[in-house]
């Protein structure tokens, strides 16, 4: 009787995720045939053999890019190779992607880059903010950008029980940004899981020296996040906020 009704249990827990893997499928038109389409004005950035994962532009046309992500359920181009910023200058004919030094206080073999953002100061120094994924955990680097010798200044760690499973940043001030929170789960299995259950666990949290605190919950996965020119509104791949500085 007992064995009947763990088989019950099991087989009624299977279909459910089917049903919610097939619902998933079908909000995200994933079965649906796609027409090519020839990209127009684009060309292959040499030297991102290990692919690219996130951008940031400065209005002088500088452009900051992390590479080398390794994350469960990605593919990974280089398992062996530590993750890297690379630099572009959007003002060029051919922009070409040039890998930035970083001061050698870093722990540059558990590189794991993944969501950027810059910040520049009243005397237009430029910081980096990146998430990274040393041994699959979440912390926020802080860089400075030297722009006469093209390398990276590493400056401080940010560790906080709430950055967990990070997936992207925006910085609004000195030690101050907004995070996004991809997934619950960090192991794969858990993670798809997860979404086929649509559990809304995922958050964005805002952190500064002072306080940190979580300013939007319940979604079921928390992608990229920007903010608007006038810095009175976030936006999200998942959702829209607005919050003022």
């Amino acid at each position: 009787m007992g064995k009947l009704v763990l088989l019950t249990l099991l087989g009624a827990g299977l279909a459910l995720i089917g049903e919610r893997l097939v619902a998933i499928r079908r909000r995200t038109n994933a079965s649906r045939e796609v027409e090519p389409v020839e990209p127009q004005n684009c060309h292959l950035v040499e030297g991102l053999g290990y692919g690219s994962e996130d951008i940031d532009v400065l209005p002088s046309g500088l452009a900051f890019i992390s590479s080398g992500l390794k994350y469960p359920g990605m593919v990974n181009f280089g398992p062996d190779e530590p993750g890297q910023i690379f630099l572009m200058d959007l003002n060029e004919q051919n922009p070409r992607a040039q890998v930035l030094n970083i001061s050698d206080s870093f722990d540059k073999a558990s590189f794991n880059p993944h969501g950027i953002s810059t910040f520049m100061d009243k005397d237009h120094t430029v910081y980096l903010y990146v998430v990274n994924h040393p041994n699959m955990k979440s912390t926020v680097e802080i860089f400075k950008f030297e722009e006469r010798q093209r390398s990276l200044v590493h400056l401080k760690t940010i560790q906080h029980k709430l950055l967990i499973s990070v997936n992207d940043i925006v910085v609004v001030g000195p030690e101050q940004f907004y995070a996004t929170r991809d997934h619950y789960f960090t192991n794969f299995f858990l993670t798809l899981f997860e979404m086929a259950m649509e559990l809304h666990w995922t958050y964005v949290l805002f952190y500064s020296p002072r306080e940190v605190k979580v300013v939007a919950k319940g979604f079921s996965s928390a992608n990229g996040i920007t903010i608007s020119l006038d810095k009175k509104y976030f936006a999200s791949t998942m959702f829209c906020l607005s919050s003022p500085v």
